[in-house]
């Protein structure tokens, strides 16, 4: 009688060893992806009529850079969300590259709907500092350097606000910058363009409805449920207002965590974006 041959158990871990090594670069493709995306918070106010919608798009921190021919990615985005409004919140120039990408981006928009523009740290420190408004004013853009433009979007009354970035008036606070807006219209809808979210406790005693800003790149690290942001400029780090919706007192805050990519310093967790804000009636 032949002795049956003993069964020889398979080793599993290879198997299983090859399963971890693709869930783990599937979440390194995950963390470092870096493809554009779209991000939309609704604000609701009274000062709207029942029903009524706005439709704000944000626009922040591209810092020249330059998306596909002609900056096409993000201009067939934007006329996708159907925008009443665009809002570019700043450092959409930067010190170390050509602005040629933002010019561009600023041709291909213009037109799509009325836009506004205030300053960043960036456009400061380039060397075309003195060029950049009237590049941006060339294209129809609103420039808002301390001052308010009123406007009738979809019937509703709108005032956007906006502020040069403080970098411009090392010499003044927040408390002279504001001087403009102590005495806003309460019946309109007021919006504060501000590239800096970080004074959003003394933006909101002014009475602004919601406040738009960038300024933080997401906090460059996130990671998803735990942390919404490891570090943003003048914020430190585990910085409080990151990206996202936020309400602070009276005012509803939108932090986008903007455009800009750079391959030696990769975003986690955290790609570049393109913001839709929707305020609508009660």
């Amino acid at each position: 009688m032949i002795a049956p041959r003993p069964r020889v158990r398979k080793r599993r871990w290879p198997r299983r060893l090859l399963l971890t090594a693709l869930a783990l670069a599937l979440l390194a493709g995950a963390a470092l992806f870096q493809g554009l995306v779209v991000r939309t918070y609704q604000v609701k106010s009274a000062k709207l009529d029942s029903g009524a919608e706005i439709r704000l798009v944000v626009l922040t921190d591209l810092h020249g850079a330059v998306y596909g021919e002609r900056q096409e990615p993000i201009v067939r985005r934007v006329a996708q969300l159907r925008p009443d409004a665009i809002c570019l919140v700043g450092d959409m120039v930067d010190d170390r590259v050509s602005p040629e990408g933002t010019r561009v981006l600023l041709e291909q928009i213009a037109g799509l709907a009325p836009t506004f523009y205030v300053t960043g740290s960036h456009e400061y420190w380039s060397p075309e500092r003195e060029q950049i408004v009237p590049m941006f004013t060339h294209y129809g853009v609103t420039v808002l350097q301390g001052q308010t433009v009123s406007v009738t979007l979809n019937g509703q009354r709108v005032a956007f606000s906006g502020l040069n970035d403080p970098v411009y008036t090392p010499n003044y606070g927040y408390d002279v910058l504001l001087r403009p807006f102590e005495n806003l219209d309460s019946d309109a809808f007021h919006i504060l363009l501000s590239h800096r979210p970080d004074p959003i406790e003394t933006f909101a005693q002014y009475g602004f409805d919601l406040v738009l800003s960038g300024h933080t790149h997401g906090g460059q690290v996130r990671v998803p449920f735990l942390l919404n942001g490891l570090y943003a400029p003048d914020q430190g780090w585990f910085p409080p207002y990151a990206g996202g919706l936020y309400q602070v007192g009276g005012s509803a805050l939108v932090v986008s965590r903007g455009l800009s990519y750079d391959p030696q310093l990769p975003r986690v967790f955290n790609p570049p974006e393109i913001v839709l804000v929707r305020v609508t009636g009660p």
